[in-house]
């Protein structure tokens, strides 16, 4: 993945975050709704992490709580070597991890009770539905700053354990466990024996179920919480504020009506997850003749030219799409590399154009020889791509 990247046309990666390990963590911008949100792709593995992951998405994406994070949608897409991979698109949290607060030092007590009592809260939430956690660590929550006061979020519920753990996920004891270790770090060694006392029992033989450890933990304060609202005024400088619209002017709703024939994707009875699958290559004759090599490189033509032909080659592809000429894989990568060279122009980076263009003609030939596209289809594309010669 890189930023600037348009997943199912909607989708554009604006920055990367983190990377867990498990997960590329991307800012990106929601280009439907006018929104920032959060997309996280897992790091390359076979198909049994990734079937783990998906249906770890649909429990996910089930659950409502104020402390868990909420999901948006899912889908698949093709990486740099046309492997398929799954993403999750969250809401896009403006603040630091706990990981990173407790960097500066550990919390007070009543700050330490505050957090770990939301989170208990969301894990209790989360076991209630059948879902477990299965990798919390402070990285794993989030203290969302704003205005009004801090939001304490749990994230990747029912994701995170499920490319680590062979079976997927894990169980409610080792997520009370986890809580244990979480509230141990949280408050310097001394500073409360009570909290110091609960870690241990979650860590112990006779542990306490998480509404348990939320009941002990949260008190009447009622939203807005004094004592988180208290914990954001430490927090270092200002934070930015919620990313803006990409620069890239937005394309039209009718594109994203024709170029979501190239993503199409059904829904799932699970909460509604989209989950997108490859299209059976389509049945085309083989090639009555060999297509014509491509014209010796020329100094790189203007910017504007470049791009208008570019624009003319989506329709092309959505409609061949539609009609069966071309394979859904194949037509994701067309799309993928017109959209990496878009990009690139419009950041005014030093692109080999004409390079860039004769890698789209051997693309187009070599799908044409696979039988990934129908001859009819690959003459009408580099016919296009030829006016950029001209």
């Amino acid at each position: 993945m890189e930023p600037g990247l348009r997943l199912t046309e909607r989708y554009r990666l604006v920055e990367r975050l983190d990377d867990g390990g498990t997960m590329e963590v991307w800012r990106a911008w929601d280009e439907l709704l006018g929104r920032p949100v959060a997309v996280k792709v897992p790091a390359p593995a076979g198909a049994g992490p990734q079937r783990r992951f998906r249906q770890g998405v649909n429990r996910a994406a089930a659950l409502s709580h104020a402390a868990l994070e909420t999901v948006f949608d899912s889908d698949q897409t093709r990486d740099a070597s046309g492997r398929l991979v799954s993403f999750v698109v969250t809401e896009f949290l403006a603040g630091e991890t706990l990981a990173v607060r407790l960097r500066r030092g550990p919390l007070a007590a009543s700050e330490a009770a505050a957090v770990c009592g939301r989170i208990a809260g969301a894990l209790e939430a989360a076991h209630t539905a059948g879902v477990t956690h299965g990798d919390l660590t402070p990285d794993r929550v989030v203290l969302a700053y704003g205005d009004a006061g801090v939001d304490v979020k749990v994230v990747d519920t029912g994701i995170g354990g499920v490319l680590r753990a062979p079976a997927g996920g894990g169980t409610e004891a080792a997520d009370v466990r986890a809580l244990g270790a979480v509230i141990a770090a949280c408050v310097a060694p001394g500073a409360s024996e009570e909290l110091s006392a609960l870690a241990a029992r979650c860590t112990g033989p006779d542990a306490p179920s998480a509404a348990e450890v939320a009941a002990l933990l949260v008190r009447d304060e009622g939203p807005p919480n004094a004592v988180l609202t208290a914990l954001g005024t430490g927090r270092p400088g200002a934070l930015p504020p919620p990313p803006p619209p990409p620069e890239t002017p937005r394309r039209g709703h009718a594109r994203l009506a024709a170029l979501a024939l190239v993503a199409a994707i059904p829904v799932t009875a699970a909460a509604a997850v989209l989950l997108s699958a490859p299209r059976s290559p389509a049945a085309v004759p083989a090639p009555a003749r060999t297509i014509t090599a491509p014209a010796p490189r020329t100094p790189p033509p203007t910017a504007s030219r470049v791009t208008d032909a570019l624009g003319r080659l989506r329709p092309i592809v959505s409609r061949g799409y539609a009609a069966g000429e071309i394979r859904s894989d194949v037509a994701i990568d067309l799309d993928n590399v017109i959209t990496n060279l878009e990009n690139d122009l419009t950041a005014d980076r030093d692109v080999d154009v004409g390079g860039r263009i004769a890698e789209l003609h051997d693309k187009i030939a070599t799908r044409r020889r696979e039988r990934g596209l129908s001859p009819g289809l690959a003459d009408e594309l580099n016919r296009v791509l030829a006016t950029v010669r001209a």
